[in-house]
């Protein structure tokens, strides 16, 4: 439940969280503000191919602002249903297939004045800002459970990196333990 409070004031203190597609689909999140007081930030959702349910409940809870980032070659009749929803939907030029350049993501943001971006997951989107520089901090949380499994997600999925040369390091910057005395916080930075 500590962990939760902390996310929960991080998403206060945000102007937007983002999660891939996936993470919508199997998770189904609000990525609201439920566990502390404050404002909930902008939802942004990476779906190149727009894949996610018209039912998630990021699409269907008005409690807060949806974004979806799509790729230039996502099916024009599931933008149109989404718009009908309520959900603003933007496109960006294909990388090739449905994927989209994470750094034009970033700038597009950025010109809509968001300034202070939660990245929340999944596995695949970490990778792929990991992967391109664009992480300004890495927050980890050690709880003491165990889900474990051939199907549970690593916090970083895609390709990784191929030699150590090209491994991103990391610095601690501050750790805390939480008051139950059974959780830890990790801050991490990118090494430049």
């Amino acid at each position: 439940m500590y962990d939760l409070r902390r996310l929960h004031s991080f998403r206060a203190s945000c102007d937007a969280v983002m999660i891939g597609a996936n993470t919508v689909i199997n998770d189904d999140p609000l990525l609201t503000v439920r566990y502390v007081k404050g404002p909930n930030p902008l939802r942004v959702i990476i779906d190149g191919s727009l894949k996610i349910p018209t039912t998630s409940k990021v699409i269907t809870d008005k409690s807060a602002k949806t974004i979806i980032v799509t790729s230039s070659n996502a099916p024009a009749e599931k933008i149109n249903e989404l718009m009908k929803l309520g959900t603003e939907v933007i496109r960006l030029p294909s990388l090739g297939g449905y994927r989209v350049e994470l750094a034009d993501v970033l700038k597009l943001l950025w010109k809509r004045g968001i300034k202070r971006l939660l990245v929340e997951g999944g596995g695949n989107l970490i990778w792929g800002l990991i992967s391109r520089g664009l992480i300004d901090e890495f927050h980890i949380t050690f709880s003491p459970y165990i889900i474990g499994g051939s199907r549970a997600v690593s916090p970083v999925e895609g390709e990784g990196f191929t030699s150590r040369d090209t491994w991103v390091r990391l610095k601690l910057i501050n750790y805390t333990i939480c008051e139950c005395g059974n959780e830890m916080h990790l801050v991490y930075v990118p090494v430049k």
